[in-house]
């Protein structure tokens, strides 16, 4: 059993916040919120210090004589290497000579051969005496220093190591999984984070929303961080993705056969042909693939649905050749909606380039379509679709279907969107700082960016739901989403089937139990693969059909089922029990 649940943040529900909305996403970011995070940054990191009490010179001293006794053994290693080279070297020599000694004794066991040199015995054995003498007396002596005084090096290095460690411990502790989060509603105005998804954050995204858990069929919760902006529900998650597909396995089977043939010299003979038949079936095989994304729920347009995907005019210059495809687009998107035929019943709008790099043809409803994207946040979008140089420019698909708005964003396939403190505990305190400081810098970044479609809509900020007008407070249990991110973060191996060969969507039920913790059944769903072999029979140039072998694996589907028990503690951020404590 696991007991464990991340994060502790207090919960502000309930709290009006008189602050500004973001209606300018891009230049908020770029004059005021990424130095704003980068100062608060940098100031929570100087309370943890203080707080922890560490000594940063004392630490700066360590951490030089770690870096000065590296450098040594890198050098002694190189040195070492190049003593056991010359020990090789030299050994390699002494082979050579004992061989032509030998050759200059064999001569005296052998009655009837020839006389010995004497001389040239003489001065092979001289020389081989001399490079025993050398080996054992000089090389290998030597080798064995400089292998004692390594490994006295590396101990030094360990111990000092380790010393750095003890002194950091009290920093190291402070680390959580908070920090990152609190900073960013220090920054950002409207938006805030929940301590884990709840299972009535869950329930508000399906009653008020229309969210269905069709989406988790396939998927398996990675991570997730729900929030609001504005009293509108958000999670910025990432699943793992199961979809069967198929793959092509190939053989092959060397045939020969006789022919008679006539020779240049008119005479009929009999020669030998080779061929190498190929062939190939194709299979049922799952796929698995990481996806990260943000679900937004909101109650503006309420009927409009529609899908976008990256547009390449995007990131076009105002060169003759980008402006000519950006009017090729428009002539089709003028045809388009001139077109009375269609079921798309698609209206092009005023602003022509913003329907040629948003592209949302599909949409249901011009009227809603016109009210979420006003001339405001038409071009805070193309702002944002243009951009190359502040944020990602025009990375992200986006897909509203009524209340429920889901972004993909590219640049978040290579990014971390958890908040894992471990990622921050070091010895060196000048290069834990450092990382603090980039890591933190670049999850704003990222995150803010994921949501900044979101942010260029007005509307969005403008509606607020039922739930947040009234400030009704959030039950404090744990959500199957949190559920399975507990479980994917111990890690598949701890619940896959034994014969399991491919990766495995965990999938999880909970009961509640009396004393206030949750039964959560995990069940790890994957395939074991067994070896087939299909015969194709394929057509050879000997005029008869040969069965050519093609091996192939037959993925069978296994299922294991564990138990964990998770508990929801709501402590205050000093004392969060850590996800890696669980």
């Amino acid at each position: 059993s696991v007991h464990g649940l991340r994060r502790g943040q207090g919960s502000r529900q309930g709290r009006v916040l008189l602050m500004e909305d973001v209606y300018e996403p891009l230049q908020k970011y770029r004059d005021e919120f990424r130095v704003k995070f980068a100062q608060l940054t940098a100031k929570a990191f100087d309370r943890l210090t203080r707080a922890s009490g560490v000594d940063v010179a004392a630490n700066a001293g360590l951490v030089a004589k770690i870096r000065s006794l590296e450098r040594r053994i890198a050098r002694e290693r190189s040195v070492r290497q190049w003593k056991g080279f010359l020990v090789s070297l030299v050994a390699v020599v002494i082979s050579c000579l004992g061989c032509q000694v030998w050759r200059c004794l064999a001569p005296f066991f052998d009655a009837e051969g020839p006389k010995p040199n004497m001389e040239t015995l003489f001065w092979f054995g001289i020389s081989l005496a001399c490079a025993l003498a050398l080996e054992f007396v000089v090389l290998v002596p030597w080798y064995r220093d400089s292998t004692a005084l390594l490994a006295r090096l590396k101990d030094k290095r360990d111990e000092t190591e380790s010393t750095a460690w003890r002194q950091m411990e009290p920093l190291n502790r402070l680390y959580d999984w908070d920090m990152t989060l609190a900073l960013i509603q220090k920054t950002v105005p409207r938006l805030e984070f929940d301590k884990y998804f709840t299972e009535r954050r869950l329930q508000d995204l399906r009653t008020q929303f229309g969210w269905s858990d069709e989406f988790n069929r396939n998927r398996s919760v990675l991570f997730a961080q729900t929030g609001q902006i504005n009293g509108n529900p958000f999670v910025v998650g990432e699943c793992l993705r199961h979809e069967l597909g198929g793959k092509t396995y190939t053989g092959s089977l060397d045939i020969s056969w006789t022919e008679r043939e006539r020779g240049s010299d008119g005479k009929m003979r009999t020669v030998r042909k080779t061929e190498t038949l190929h062939a190939s079936v194709n299979k049922p095989c799952p796929y698995f693939r990481n996806e990260k994304f943000v679900i937004y729920g909101n109650e503006a347009a309420s009927k409009l649905t529609f899908s976008r995907q990256p547009s390449d005019l995007s990131g076009l210059d105002d060169g003759f050749f980008d402006s000519w495809r950006k009017r090729g687009e428009i002539k089709k998107l003028e045809a388009l909606s001139r077109n009375l035929d269609d079921d798309l019943g698609y209206t092009m709008m005023p602003n022509k380039e913003f329907e040629a790099l948003f592209h949302a043809t599909d949409r249901n409803d011009e009227v809603e379509f016109r009210l979420l994207f006003t001339p405001l946040a038409q071009t805070q979008m193309l702002a944002l679709l243009k951009d190359k140089e502040i944020g990602y420019g025009d990375d992200f698909a986006m897909y509203k279907d009524r209340r429920i708005n889901v972004v993909w964003p590219k640049h978040l396939r290579d990014a971390v969107i958890d908040t894992n403190p471990t990622r921050f505990r070091d010895f060196d305190y000048a290069r834990a700082k450092a990382n603090f400081q980039r890591f933190n810098e670049q999850y704003f970044k990222d995150v803010y960016f994921a949501m900044a479609p979101l942010l260029t809509i007005p509307l969005y900020q403008q509606t607020r739901t039922h739930t947040a007008i009234y400030g009704e407070s959030l039950k404090h249990v744990a959500s199957f989403w949190e559920h399975e991110s507990i479980a994917n973060f111990c890690g598949e191996k701890a619940f896959q089937h034994p014969t399991c060969v491919t990766r495995n969507i965990l999938k999880t039920t909970a009961a509640r139990r009396p004393d206030g913790t949750s039964s959560v059944a995990v069940t790890a769903r994957g395939y074991c693969g067994l070896d087939r072999v299909d015969f194709v029979k394929t057509y050879g140039g000997d005029g008869a059909y040969h069965d050519v072998p093609v091996h192939w694996t037959e993925y069978r589907p296994v299922e294991k089922t564990s138990s964990i028990v998770v508990s929801e503690r709501d402590v205050s951020p000093p004392a969060i029990l850590r996800r890696d404590e669980q």
